[in-house]
């Protein structure tokens, strides 16, 4: 049997599937290990810098640029946005939507997501008992900690149904731990965020370059997805509101620069420590995955985000992504982004939408979006872009927001995949498109050895 360990000292977790339950771990070897790595701000600085590392370093669960194995890949698949052109069966599994328990990158996403909430785990324990960490260390790291918890929490509840809460490092009650509902992990996840929004402060990223340490803005920009995703449209309007006012964020006018190292829009980024290249930029190599002829449809005439983020591969008939566009650079010249101010337009038009009377304000937010996407006026293109109606009806309000959320956010993060399924439009677009669509593959299946010999029911529509 292969368990989870944690050395405190140094913070690496090693992580192997357990053949029990959901998460089974070592007890700590001693508390003076702990008390060490967070007895000044040296140490406890590298051991929360080992807890991003998980994130950005040590997995490619959370590569946005589409590294194998990531969840901006693999959902992109799942949903109506890219087909595979390696020749594996992994990956037609997930563009056909035929997944199977056994399928190893499951187990992949599900293990380095629950490393690294063991290790926000560990943070939070670590510097809740710290008695030389200064007060002000202490709220930022539990801050940090609590975001990144809450992050994986937010993405495993989506992608696999209900999972199980793990809020500490006690291998005693991480043994037993059982299935939670979604809506009780999301209310754990806003209990986090709003803890981490009183922790951090709200202007961290003022005045810098770099935004990849989370800060207040994160919290909230992350809490506004959430109450979203729950239907809350009053609370995401606030929180995204909070986020667009904020002041360290402003849309980027030219849409190369988005994605670049210490854009103003980005909110929170992943910062890269080797030059990019290889298989972790898959989206820019082209080597693995192109763009839906669908998805390329559903561009507008005069939409520069057809220009500027989509690239042809031959002959100009074949496209991928091109938002990220540097495969390698010294220096470094591109981060991968986590949360940017885009969004939280997205969201706050949604959300106002949603409520009686503000339907004008809502298609106000997307049409911010929708100028800066616009290009100049040819005779070709006489009127690029249109602004939208503020007059329209509700439901056409909302069918724009789905249009400009899918186009805006297109292979990241798999905004795509969630927003299909939170939507109930699932059923109705994949099964158009894809024959062996079935409405239990909206979640993905349980992986095969968190099963075994446990109590654990598998997910409808799947062989345990």
């Amino acid at each position: 049997m292969k368990i989870l360990k944690i050395n405190y000292y140094i913070l690496l977790v090693v992580l192997a599937s357990s053949c029990t339950k959901f998460v089974e771990i070592d007890p700590p070897r001693t508390a003076l290990e702990r008390s060490t790595v967070f007895a000044n701000q040296e140490t406890a600085e590298a051991a929360v810098r080992g807890l991003y590392f998980t994130l950005n370093g040590g997995s490619t669960w959370s590569s946005f640029t589409g590294g194998i194995g990531s969840i901006t890949f693999l959902t992109a698949l799942s949903a109506d946005e890219t087909v595979n052109t390696s020749s594996g069966a992994t990956y037609e599994f997930f563009k056909n939507n035929t997944l199977l328990s056994t399928t190893s990158e499951l187990s992949t996403l599900w293990n380095k997501m629950y490393e690294t909430i063991y290790k926000a785990n560990a943070v939070i324990e670590g510097v809740n008992n710290s008695t030389e960490l200064s007060s002000e260390l202490k709220r930022k790291f539990e801050g940090e900690a609590k975001v990144i918890r809450a992050f994986c929490h937010f993405y495993l509840a989506n992608l696999f149904g209900d999972v199980a809460l793990v809020l500490t490092t006690d291998y005693r009650v991480n043994n037993v731990a059982g299935r939670t509902a979604v809506a009780d992990v999301y209310e754990q996840v806003i209990t986090d965020l709003k803890d981490a929004q009183s922790l951090l402060q709200p202007s961290y990223n003022t005045g810098t370059i770099e935004r990849v340490r989370i800060d207040w803005g994160t919290a909230t920009a992350l809490l506004a997805r959430v109450y979203l995703y729950k239907g809350d449209w009053i609370n995401a309007e606030i929180q995204a509101t909070g986020c667009i006012n904020a002041g360290p964020y402003s849309l980027q006018s030219n849409l190369d620069n988005v994605f670049l190292k210490g854009s103003t829009e980005a909110i929170w980024q992943l910062s890269n420590d080797k030059n990019n290249s290889g298989d972790a930029i898959a989206f820019i190599t082209n080597k693995y995955v192109v763009l839906r002829q669908e998805l390329l449809n559903s561009f507008e005439a005069g939409d520069k985000r057809k220009i500027n983020w989509v690239k042809g591969i031959t002959n100009t008939t074949t496209y991928c992504t091109n938002k990220h566009k540097v495969a390698s650079s010294s220096p470094i010249t591109e981060y991968q982004m986590v949360f940017r101010l885009a969004e939280q337009y997205l969201i706050r038009a949604e959300a106002r939408i949603q409520q009686s009377g503000k339907t004008a304000d809502g298609i106000a937010d997307l049409n911010v979006l929708r100028a800066r996407a616009r290009v100049t006026i040819t005779a070709e293109v006489p009127n690029p872009l249109p602004v939208l109606s503020t007059t329209m009806t509700k439901e056409a309000a909302l069918a724009a927001v789905e249009q400009e959320r899918r186009i805006e956010l297109f292979t990241e993060w798999g905004h795509r995949w969630f927003d299909l399924k939170r939507t109930g439009r699932v059923n109705a677009v994949l099964g158009a498109l894809k024959p062996s669509w079935t409405s239990t593959a909206a979640i993905y299946p349980i992986p095969q050895n968190q099963l075994l010999n446990s109590d654990m029911e598998q997910n409808p529509g799947y062989d345990e």
